[in-house]
């Protein structure tokens, strides 16, 4: 089970509707590892394919700079292939180091799994009303995209960058529906301590 647990700052209904997301987009893409990072606060499509773009496009993905200390947790999770159960596996292969040269962390995504979806979202969602998502895969060719979302009375999308509206409402409604078939497998996010282990693009408003 693949789940993502408010913090203490974060609003549950936007950590509800990222899951589902999220869920929706790794049945899309057939991984076999899921990397889920928590980060303190909002961030722009900006972070999206640093350090990654070569002529004006994404060649090689690598691990966005993130200083370490603005990430709060990362979860791994494993599943066999074929298989349709995900396994909670601890924190897995660090992805943001401290101590270490910004251009040392830019590591590519293919040396860490070359089958695994790179999940970064982020916190203090109940207090800011801004929220992002960014998800890259390793093993393709530059497969990476970025959304934003602004609470009003309702999470709404705010803006993406490699991915349309429409393919992120698909895959939300495909979260859904797992979430409906699996029953328990996808609880409702409800809000809890924080439970994380240790440790030029086309920007539509």
């Amino acid at each position: 089970m693949i789940e993502f647990i408010p913090a203490k700052h974060d609003d549950a209904d936007f950590v509800l509707r990222i899951q589902r997301i999220v869920i929706g987009t790794i049945v899309d893409l057939q991984v076999t590892e899921v990397y889920v990072v928590s980060i303190d606060n909002w961030f722009d499509f900006k972070w999206l394919g640093w350090w990654s773009w070569r002529k004006g496009a994404l060649s090689r993905l690598v691990v966005p700079p993130f200083i370490p200390n603005r990430v709060l947790g990362q979860k791994h999770y494993t599943r066999h292939v074929g298989g349709a159960d995900w396994a909670y596996a601890g924190s897995g292969n660090p992805l943001h180091i401290c101590g270490v040269d910004r251009r040392t962390l830019a590591k590519p995504i293919d040396q860490i799994s070359k089958s695994a979806a790179f999940v970064w979202y982020s916190g203090n969602t109940a207090t800011n009303t801004l929220g992002s998502l960014m998800v890259y895969r390793s093993g393709t060719e530059g497969y990476a995209w970025y959304a934003s979302f602004k609470k009003e009375n309702v999470w709404n999308f705010r803006g993406e960058a490699r991915v349309s509206r429409r393919e992120l409402l698909s895959f939300e409604e495909r979260g859904r529906q797992l979430e409906l078939a699996c029953g328990s497998c996808f609880p409702r996010a409800t809000v809890a301590g924080l439970d994380w282990p240790p440790m030029n693009t086309d920007f539509h408003r």
